[in-house]
């Protein structure tokens, strides 16, 4: 099994936003960011391409 899609964990995406993760979680409550992939019972991420398109569009 071979994936391509990047994942951006939260910690990883707060710090190159430049905020908190809570501030990633309230955006995410919001509506304000997208909402992330469930990968797992406690693994959960953005793909990297939404995340770059959601950059561009805000």
């Amino acid at each position: 099994m071979h994936f391509t899609q990047a994942i951006v964990r939260p910690k990883q995406l707060a710090k190159e936003l430049g905020v908190s993760t809570v501030t990633l979680w309230n955006w995410r409550r919001t509506g304000y960011l997208p909402e992330p992939i469930q990968l797992g019972p406690r693994f959960v991420g953005w793909n990297k391409d939404v995340i770059n398109e959601w950059l561009v569009n805000r």
